[in-house]
């Protein structure tokens, strides 16, 4: 069915808008951007009524929704997280699996490799070669120094498995970055004591980005510069949980004008509450307590994830750092995409048909999600 979607200010990419616009989907991709847009074949006709259309928004980073986590969930539930995200403008995303023992993840990877739930781009594994001086939420008896042969038969069970978060000051952690980029898999730095140095060497043997920046790592001191420090030296993406709480807005203003909107991405970082309300929950092994939104673990008042929706993510970005529609795109699709290899993020023909239709407080208007309408409240 060819959908076009009209009458919007479209913004392309990270640069580019075209005024009073409109895109043309078929066939699950772009076919068609248009200034003038009069006479334009489709079956179905989308009129946004002067707000913004923009690329389906992309969440790499997200543990799960609704009471449902990814790491215990059953496969069929994946869908109604899918269709919750849609209501926030994500049209595709990561399945964040905390750290479990050996045993239980090669199970829960084989259950990976059957989901084909469309919208799901593949698995992260947050650890388990993570430091145990900065375990966040992370089940210490499951972390471990880093083994390639481990690392393999993750590989093994689970072909969708797509990026890693790692501690590179480990004890072959870098051969192991090395191993992993060689085989395409994304190889991030987090939940890590390393110094600025160690996160340069990393970047050199081949890590990519850097998961939740400032959460859960040595910090950007003037005489113990560690992972913040390195992520300012380096060239490396930077995950971003914006939701006034785990990042004071100075820090998030300051980190936008020092690394710029090439390098930030995005990201919930959701614990499996989100959606719901106020109370006790169990996750990774621990029991948090929600209060106003904010989760924390009841025993330690450690953080314990988000319950961040990604378009209220774009909308405080925007309100802290008054940046521009364009750059607010270019860190939650433009960069997620480029960063994982995706044919996404940006308005172009040939380009997958996610379009997210929103107004400029980002809450969502309409879904076309693969090349179909998926949600629509204009």
């Amino acid at each position: 069915m060819k959908i076009l979607i009209k009458n919007g200010t479209v913004i392309i990419d990270g640069c580019r808008r075209i005024e009073n616009g409109a895109v043309l989907v078929d066939d699950q991709k772009i076919v068609g951007v248009y200034k003038d847009y009069q006479n334009i074949d489709c079956d179905r006709a989308i009129d946004v009524q002067n707000h913004y259309i923009m690329p389906g928004f992309i969440e790499t980073h997200t543990h799960g929704d609704l009471g449902f986590d990814f790491n215990n969930c059953q496969m069929s539930d994946i869908y109604k997280i899918s269709d919750a995200l849609l209501d926030e403008g994500v049209t595709c995303f990561m399945a964040s699996l905390t750290c479990e023992n050996h045993e239980y993840m090669l199970n829960l990877l084989d259950e990976y490799e059957k989901c084909n739930v469309h919208n799901l781009l593949g698995v992260h594994l947050e650890g388990p070669f993570l430091s145990q001086e900065m375990p966040g939420v992370m089940k210490i008896e499951s972390l471990m120094l880093p083994q390639i042969d481990i690392f393999d038969e993750y590989l093994q069970h689970c072909s969708k498995i797509k990026s890693m978060t790692i501690a590179p000051e480990l004890d072959h952690a870098l051969e192991l970055i090395q191993h992993g980029h060689n085989k395409g898999i994304v190889m991030n730095i987090g939940h890590s004591n390393a110094s600025a140095s160690q996160v340069m060497e990393a970047q050199s043997y081949g890590a990519k980005g850097i998961t939740h920046l400032y959460n859960a790592m040595s910090q950007h001191l003037h005489r113990n510069p560690g992972v913040v420090t390195g992520a300012f030296l380096s060239d490396l993406y930077c995950e971003l949980i914006v939701d006034k709480f785990h990042i004071h807005e100075d820090v998030i203003q300051a980190t936008y004008r020092a690394i710029g909107k090439n390098r930030i991405v995005l990201i919930c970082d959701a614990n499996p509450c989100k959606g719901l309300k106020d109370g006790i929950y169990e996750f990774s092994g621990k029991e948090i307590e929600i209060i106003d939104g904010k989760a924390r673990v009841k025993e330690t008042g450690r953080i314990a994830g988000s319950t961040l929706r990604l378009n209220q993510a774009c909308r405080h970005m925007r309100e802290i750092c008054g940046c521009s529609m364009e750059d607010v795109v270019q860190m939650v699709t433009v960069n997620p995409a480029q960063m994982y290899g995706l044919n996404k993020g940006k308005i172009e023909v040939g380009y997958d048909g996610d379009i997210v239709v929103v107004n400029d407080q980002f809450d969502v208007l309409a879904v076309v999600n693969d090349g179909e309408i998926q949600k629509m409240s204009l």
